[in-house]
């Protein structure tokens, strides 16, 4: 009787692994798929953090050399650096050079 027992105290026991097996698994799966996506998902917000570090880098940069345009020494210097870089324009004795890059 008691061979018997542990017989099936074995059945049951194997029966357990075998579904206990599985779920553990499929748990280790879940885990790791997680994981590994958070990662990637971190590393993406990195990039866009230092992206974004970068633009603010560059406005600061920009509004300094705006903010020096506001005192009224430095209004004509401005009005001129419009005219030249965003119109094409020049001041009549200056000589203007395109360099065009070779492809």
């Amino acid at each position: 009787m008691t061979s018997e027992l542990k017989l099936k105290q074995k059945s049951k026991n194997n029966k357990m692994m075998y579904i206990l097996v599985p779920v553990l698994v499929a748990l280790f799966l879940i885990i790791s798929f997680g994981i590994v996506s958070m990662q990637v998902e971190l590393s993406q917000k990195n990039a866009e953090l230092a992206n974004i570090n970068n633009e603010i880098t560059r406005i600061e940069n920009e509004n300094k050399l705006l903010s020096r345009y506001q005192k009224a020494e430095y209004k004509v210097e401005y009005m001129e650096s419009i005219a030249r870089d965003e119109l094409g324009y020049a001041l009549p004795e200056e000589r203007v050079y395109y360099i065009i890059p070779k492809d």
